[in-house]
């Protein structure tokens, strides 16, 4: 399994490189911070990018200098919850290995986890996927890492013996992904109306009925 991708843990620059000023800071944060709160009072989808940028005191173009869109700001709203999630599953998962839970069980530990902060970022997360800023390749998104860690618990399982030898790893992990997207997750809950509970439950019995 990879290690874990940092987020945020570099010096900002500017366009040509250099670190940011430090009024270039205080309006990133003041940014980040006014969108946030007219998110919470209003929902992510209600509220548009002139509002925030008014709302904090500062121009439009200050804004967009910092965020090219309004889902690259809903990307770096989720910075410090996407470490922390990284941070304590990746721990949970080497204190599994080091017990010598089986990597099926590990990745069911994985995917519950995942499914509670996907409900968790629903508003966020599905911002960022509409523009299409979520992409397999780039490490400054959530669904590469996710990708990795998923990927990398189904190969450790087929080589333990625990999955066929001829299964599909990196397809699957595809596929489990893909059902936690923020637009097909949205659609679970709001649509159907599937319980957490349920949606776990569906990947969970897919990986048992693999492993079996």
């Amino acid at each position: 399994m990879n290690n874990s991708i940092p987020l945020e843990l570099v010096e900002r620059a500017d366009a040509t490189g250099r670190p940011e000023r430090r009024d270039a800071v205080a309006n990133r944060a003041r940014l980040l911070e006014t969108a946030q709160r007219l998110f919470n009072e209003r929902g992510v989808a209600e509220v548009c990018m002139a509002e925030i940028a008014e709302a904090a005191g500062v121009g439009k173009g200050t804004l967009y200098r910092h965020f090219a869109s309004k889902g690259a700001l809903c990307l770096a709203l989720m910075d410090s919850q996407l470490l922390e999630f990284q941070n304590r599953t990746l721990g949970q998962l080497r204190a599994m290995t080091g017990t010598g839970v089986h990597y099926v069980e590990q990745l069911e530990q994985f995917l519950e986890e995942l499914v509670y902060f996907t409900e968790e970022h629903t508003p966020l997360l599905y911002e960022v996927q509409r523009e299409g800023i979520e992409t397999v390749g780039d490490a400054s998104t959530p669904h590469l890492w996710l990708y990795l860690t998923v990927r990398g618990l189904l190969e450790k399982a087929r080589t333990a013996g625990e999955f066929p030898a001829d299964l599909d790893v990196v397809y699957l992990a595809d596929l489990i992904l893909s059902s936690l997207s923020a637009q097909f997750f949205r659609f679970q809950r709001q649509e159907r109306g599937y319980s957490l509970e349920r949606i776990y439950e569906g990947l969970r019995s897919l990986v048992r009925n693999l492993a079996s």
